[in-house]
């Protein structure tokens, strides 16, 4: 991972992304997010998930291609930030009620590309 200034700068290498497919990236311009690739496509969105913020760099990208947040399931679009799916465990009961009101915050996303085998943050 390389810390910069720069609107154009890399993020993380796509071969340290393992299994989980995303990985928290601190100091860019905008602050912490989460990096990664879902469907050979890469992402990076607000690292804090809108139910109790968790780090959702240290959740997976889950089957669906959304991020699931690694402290109660919830998942989010990586292409519009928006939450697809509630809470989990025991906040499942609940989880309809904390889409519908959290929710309708999208995380914020950030322009990418892949290039030189790196997730770079596009100016």
């Amino acid at each position: 991972m390389a810390s910069g200034r720069s609107s154009d700068q890399p993020l993380v290498n796509v071969d340290q992304l393992g299994d989980s497919q995303v990985a928290v990236v601190e100091e860019t311009p905008h602050g912490t997010l989460a990096v990664g690739i879902s469907g050979g496509e890469p992402f990076a969105l607000s690292n804090r998930c809108r139910h109790l913020f968790a780090s959702l760099g240290e959740g997976e990208v889950a089957k669906d291609g959304c991020l699931e947040c690694p402290w109660h399931g919830a998942r989010f679009d990586v292409s519009t930030g928006k939450m697809t799916r509630g809470p989990q465990g025991a906040f499942k009961p609940l989880a309809g009620a904390v889409k519908a009101t959290t929710g309708s915050r999208s995380l914020k996303t950030f322009p990418v590309e892949i290039r030189d085998g790196a997730i770079w943050l596009a100016g």
